[in-house]
């Protein structure tokens, strides 16, 4: 993603505040140490972004309602993010903890691989490989945690560029036998999207957003999370997001849900799913099962919510795949589906037919087409 954003948290399991919610592996609030870094701007030659409507912020203030003290959260935002200050919150937060105490990083912002290891990109980081060690590195994080950590369980979660290779202080905490597990916006291996839909995530699964109960048994999983992670970051960001365990089992409790969530059998786009709609995708939120039933599409832009009602009729279910989306692939024409215009390029042609491929869907939407569905542009 875009900026830095460290946020260390520490907990022993989860006490949740609902009578209802019996699991004992779950995240207890008022036990949470937590510091948060987030830097949208650097010394270096960075893309920089906007600082509107900041998550790091928000979920700061969402561990506070939680439960978390506010004298437990420290955070770190822009020029504060240096390399010196980040190594010492983290080592403060460290030496807070007790055996049984749960670690919790998250981290958003630039990063990139560097041979066997990754950057995580603070304030003051310097480019060129002469200047590795100004920057801030998953080895040195995973290294550190390992030396100093004797808690019960750690969580790992980074909204960047390459973020999926925190999986290494997952890797190294195995070799101590405590239970961890990370969750990030992208694999190890590709980079990631400039908006805050990672992030937003982690914080509609803490708030309790019932479309994330995905069995509606009111209560918000590990399990859960990372599947609607999975599925949101492929549909709305068209990339894959990154998952690795080390012990922790899927049935981890986030929280439970704020409200419940009434499926209708009988429509045609079931609720929490996500479609395509106009050259946008978004994910179904409410719906009416009046004749011509109506849907709700909420879309996720850089850093806020948007939701739209559209009619059936619209909407065509997102068939993204991640192994098939196409890339940098230059429309050629335009082919109409159900009354809207779409980027497309011509696989082949033959006796006046056309075979296409629409740019923004995988290959399953391929189809014959004839001369009343195709446009090309006027040479």
């Amino acid at each position: 993603m875009f900026r830095v954003l460290l946020l260390v948290v520490l907990s022993s399991g989860f006490v949740l505040q609902v009578q209802r919610l019996e699991a004992t592996d779950a995240w207890d609030a008022a036990n949470t140490h937590a510091v948060i870094i987030g830097v949208t701007r650097w010394k270096a030659d960075l893309t920089k972004y906007p600082r509107r409507h900041r998550k790091d912020k928000e979920l700061r203030e969402l561990l506070i309602r939680r439960g978390t003290p506010a004298k437990q959260i420290s955070m770190l935002l822009d020029s504060e993010a240096t390399l010196e200050n980040i190594r010492q919150t983290i080592q403060s937060s460290l030496s807070a903890t007790n055996a049984n105490s749960t670690l919790l990083i998250y981290f958003a912002g630039h990063g990139w691989r560097v041979g066997d290891d990754f950057c995580f990109a603070n304030y003051d980081v310097k480019l060129g490989p002469k200047n590795a060690k100004t920057g801030w590195t998953v080895k040195e994080l995973a290294n550190n945690i390992y030396a100093n950590f004797n808690g019960r369980q750690a969580i790992f979660m980074a909204d960047c560029r390459h973020s999926g290779g925190i999986r290494l202080a997952v890797e190294k905490l195995q070799l101590k036998g405590i239970s961890s597990f990370s969750l990030t916006s992208a694999t190890e291996g590709i980079t990631s999207t400039g908006n805050w839909t990672f992030t937003q995530l982690i914080i509609d699964a803490m708030e309790g957003l019932p479309l994330m109960d995905t069995n509606r048994d009111g209560i918000i999983r590990l399990g859960e999370v990372r599947s609607e992670i999975n599925n949101a970051m492929l549909h709305l960001e068209g990339q894959k997001s990154g998952f690795h365990s080390g012990g922790t089992d899927d049935d981890f409790v986030f929280g439970s849900t704020n409200g419940e969530v009434v499926d209708l059998p009988e429509i045609a786009f079931p609720l929490g799913s996500y479609v395509r709609v106009k050259g946008r995708y978004g994910r179904i939120v409410d719906a009416s099962n009046k004749t011509p039933p109506n849907y709700a599409v909420e879309f996720f832009n850089y850093a806020s919510k948007e939701v739209k009602r559209y009619a059936e009729s619209e909407l065509r279910m997102s068939r993204r795949d991640s192994g098939q989306l196409a890339v940098n692939m230059p429309p050629e024409c335009e082919v109409r589906w159900r009354g809207q215009w779409y980027p497309a390029k011509v696989l082949r042609e033959a006796d006046g037919r056309w075979y296409i491929h629409y740019i923004e869907d995988d290959h399953s939407w391929d189809e014959w087409v004839e001369a009343d569905r195709i446009r090309f542009p006027i040479q």
